[in-house]
């Protein structure tokens, strides 16, 4: 049965039936609206603003062959960002039935670099750090 009254489905089956998440957030701490879409198969729009849109420019496989379209957003203002949205966008839907099928494929691949054995590095270095700056006295 349904948990969500507005759309009649899982949020899980929503985000599967669309196209692309499109979320060029101009601040947030991570973000794990793209990641739900990766891991569903769904390309996603990201700013560099956000913490997951910073980490996931790091990252080979982060590309847009992979369904991550990244907003340059970092020194730019909001005309420009709204460009690089519209455009982002509209290669989007210019791309091929085969090219988003190797997408969603590829979408879920990426979305596998943040599964929580492979983040739990970062949180141990974080911890780590927090004990070493932790005053003794």
């Amino acid at each position: 049965a349904a948990t969500n009254p507005l759309f009649g489905m899982e949020y899980g089956q929503f985000v599967r039936g669309c196209h692309m998440g499109i979320f060029p957030s101009y601040y947030e701490p991570w973000g794990y609206t793209p990641v739900e879409c990766l891991a569903r198969g769904v390309s996603a729009v990201t700013s560099d603003l956000s913490g997951f849109g910073n980490y996931v420019k790091k990252i080979k496989k982060g590309n847009e062959a992979h369904g991550m379209y990244l907003i340059e957003r970092e020194d730019q203002d909001f005309h420009s960002a709204a460009d690089q949205l519209a455009n982002k966008m509209l290669q989007f839907v210019n791309t091929n039935r085969k090219f988003r099928i190797q997408s969603r494929n590829k979408a879920e691949d990426l979305s596998e670099e943040f599964d929580w054995k492979n983040l739990i590095k970062h949180y141990d270095r974080a911890y780590d750090m927090a004990l070493d700056n932790y005053p003794t006295e």
